[in-house]
């Protein structure tokens, strides 16, 4: 099975030992978010949803008797079950799949099924308008849990990522953006790029183009990797010193993907552009961030400009040191540093999954 088919196994099984009542557990078809498309061609929201753990020949599993309790597809909709959303990979925006909640309250409304949904966002507009329609709602740090058990697991026995002061700095700074975005590019608009490595697109994979002052430069194949870490051999990634962690989502919400977990597989120390509070969002999970090293009081400025020039302004403080004050810091800040690596591979699965079981069980 693929690492989502797994962790589906394991959230129902934490569903079906939590609560008494007969419920669905439904996912997208891709495994990643509803498609509205379906929507405009007369599909029902739902059909895009399936049993990814029971899913036998057009039969879903409710689970009051986990194993043999068995409906037709077609009679789904008419079930007064409860219905958990698998809805951890990508950030839930409530505007564009509106169809789709729409149609969980109308059922909350008409036949007294009840809808949550399994989320990985804090601080989020859009998980608010979700419960102002009565839609539970049930959060947990799910790629925190992905990335330490399956995406990153195995590079935690590899030398060049455990022997990372052999590893000798090459770089002051690394931010790396595949895709065009405008937080992205206005904030290497702010940096003196001569001090560190970055990667533009120029046309991005999606087509889009910038016209602004950065050039195009790639040091990456660019593939969409999220997945893996470059440790083949010696390259920007991994002889960086400063990581530029560039959020899918900037401003709106705390929303981290994988890209925050490659600097600490990698024992590098970082910043992030995301919503105020990320910092302190990744503290509450047991990990260390590098406030006696820099300023980051950057992570409580609500005004994004002035929070991106902050930020700014540390990189290119980074960016004016020698290799050879780099590589004195990096020695400063290793028990930080190996912490983080410790952490996220011996403590982050267990602390996750009772986050999640907590939740779940929380009426």
């Amino acid at each position: 099975m693929q690492p989502y088919n797994y962790i589906y196994q394991i959230i129902d099984d934490i569903i079906f030992q939590s609560i008494e009542k007969d419920y669905a557990f439904l996912c997208f078809e891709d495994h990643i978010r509803f498609d509205p498309k379906l929507v405009s061609e007369g599909c029902l929201p739902y059909i895009t949803l399936q049993m990814p753990a029971y899913h036998y020949n057009n039969e879903f599993t409710f689970h009051n008797n986990k194993w043999n309790k068995q409906l037709q597809r077609e009679n789904v909709m008419f079930k007064k079950l409860h219905h958990y959303i698998e809805h951890s990979w990508e950030p839930v925006w409530y505007t564009i799949d509106k169809p789709l909640w729409d149609d969980c309250a109308r059922k909350l409304q008409r036949r007294g099924i009840n809808h949550t949904v399994i989320h990985s966002e804090h601080n989020s507009w859009d998980i608010a308008q979700l419960e102002q329609q009565g839609i539970k709602t049930v959060h947990w740090f799910a790629h925190a849990y992905i990335c330490s058990e399956f995406y990153f697991n195995h590079y935690q026995k590899l030398n060049m990522v455990t022997d990372y002061k052999a590893r000798r700095i090459q770089y002051p700074w690394l931010c790396t953006n595949r895709l065009l975005k405008q937080y992205r590019t206005d904030f290497l608009e702010m940096l003196d790029l001569s001090q560190g490595c970055y990667s533009l697109l120029n046309p991005d994979p999606n087509g889009l183009t910038y016209a602004g002052p950065v050039p195009a430069h790639s040091f990456d194949v660019h593939g969409n990797h999220s997945a893996e870490i470059k440790i083949e051999s010696l390259n920007p990634w991994n002889t960086s010193f400063l990581h530029i962690v560039n959020e899918t989502v900037w401003q709106d919400k705390i929303h981290f993907t994988e890209k925050v977990f490659k600097p600490i597989v990698l024992h590098q120390p970082f910043v992030v552009l995301q919503a105020p509070g990320s910092l302190s969002y990744l503290r509450s999970y047991g990990f260390k961030t590098f406030g006696d090293w820099w300023d980051e009081s950057y992570d409580t400025i609500e005004n994004p400009q002035q929070r991106m020039q902050a930020i700014a302004d540390i990189v290119n403080t980074i960016g004016a040191k020698s290799l050879d004050e780099l590589e004195t810091m990096r020695m400063e800040m290793a028990s930080v540093l190996e912490h983080n690596f410790r952490h996220f591979y011996e403590n982050i699965p267990a602390i996750c999954l009772d986050e999640l079981r907590m939740a779940i069980t929380i009426p």
